[in-house]
């Protein structure tokens, strides 16, 4: 692997682009703390780094497990709804 593969930060548009949605997406995600950052100056703002975007996603990663048939509830004559 060489330098700039290992290496590689994001700005939040190529980070919403990755991850499919609006860059206020992205922002939230950096103000809640769930995505780091890192600062670059005042003007250019902040860029994600690709290893933690990685690891991100990879952390919500979970298999759908559907739930199980749930028997109908019997009907109660002496309520009205």
């Amino acid at each position: 692997m060489n330098t700039s593969e290992e290496f590689c930060l994001l700005t939040i548009k190529e980070t919403a682009q990755r991850l499919r949605c609006k860059r206020a997406n992205v922002y939230a995600l950096i103000a809640s703390g769930e995505l780091p950052v890192v600062r670059i100056g005042l003007q250019k703002g902040y860029r994600i780094d690709a290893r933690d975007l990685e690891g991100f996603v990879n952390d919500r990663k979970f298999r759908y497990r559907p739930q199980p048939a749930r028997l109908p509830r019997p009907r109660l004559k002496h309520l009205r709804a």
